[in-house]
């Protein structure tokens, strides 16, 4: 119903913002202060209620909201898709960067949550990023490799 990036109202006027992801009739989004928010989607209005600001303040420059950590509860089958697209060698390169930290369990025995976490993490690009390189696998990859290779040379 709401695209990434279109600015909604919720229903009591006392809070807006621009969406940020929209699943399972759940939207995400952040106020022009930073901080996150997600409503169901009925709570929502693309229309400013009667009283309520129609232009929201300019966000500050150079600002981005932190990346949403993922719980278990918040994985989907299209989840599980994201990270069977992520490149094989980018896997095993941060399941070894992973295992390196102290106190860290086997990669593998993590659930799809904390894999895509993990993977934020180390190649410095979000899971909202992975899943719009979905269908472009070589992009997804360069951008996981600059990333990827960013964390080695920090590592040594």
């Amino acid at each position: 119903m709401f695209t990434v990036g279109q600015m909604v109202w919720h229903r009591d006027g006392k809070r807006s913002g621009r969406v940020l992801e929209s699943d399972s009739g759940r939207v995400y989004l952040v106020q022009d202060n930073g901080s996150e928010l997600d409503f169901p989607e009925t709570e929502l209005r693309a229309a400013p209620p009667a009283g309520a600001s129609r232009s929201p303040a300019p966000q500050q420059a150079g600002y981005a909201p932190p990346p949403r950590i993922l719980v278990a509860a918040d994985i989907t089958p299209e989840h599980s898709k994201v990270l069977g697209v992520v490149p094989v060698r980018t896997v095993q390169a941060v399941a070894a960067l992973y295992e390196r930290r102290p106190g860290a369990r086997k990669f593998s025995a993590l659930d799809v949550a904390g894999k895509l976490n993990v993977i934020a993490e180390i190649t410095a690009v979000p899971y909202r990023t992975m899943r719009e390189c979905r269908d472009r696998p070589g992009e997804l990859g360069l951008l996981m490799g600059k990333g990827l290779a960013d964390s080695q040379k920090a590592s040594r």
